[in-house]
């Protein structure tokens, strides 16, 4: 089921896939995703597959589309652990909040 434009992201573990891996729907930013939700679907689907840090680290860019997955490939030199990747790709994808110039000025 859809809500507000966001895929069911329900781990579907009655799959005849590799057991080795989780079925996972990727991160497609241009589709309205959100990487917040999504990074703790992804987190959930390795948990439940006892799959580690390390083992997101070298397998998360199959699941990253589109402009997450050059993000990915631009900062992969800087990153040195899945936290560092979770930051970068929240950094980079999560929608701006608008903020007024008269937030920042001082009115003493």
């Amino acid at each position: 089921m859809e809500t507000n434009n966001q895929p069911n992201l329900a781990v579907n573990s009655n799959t005849n896939q590799n057991s080795r891996e989780p079925f996972l729907i990727a991160f497609d930013p241009e589709n309205g995703m959100r990487i917040e939700a999504w990074l703790e679907y992804f987190n959930n689907a390795c948990k439940i597959s006892n799959k580690d840090n390390d083992w997101k680290m070298l397998n998360i860019s199959k699941y990253l589309k589109g402009s997450a997955l050059t993000h990915y490939i631009n900062s992969c030199l800087n990153i040195s652990n899945f936290d560092d990747l979770c930051n970068i790709l929240i950094e980079n994808f999560l929608k701006p909040n608008i903020v007024n110039l008269s937030d920042f000025l001082n009115t003493s």
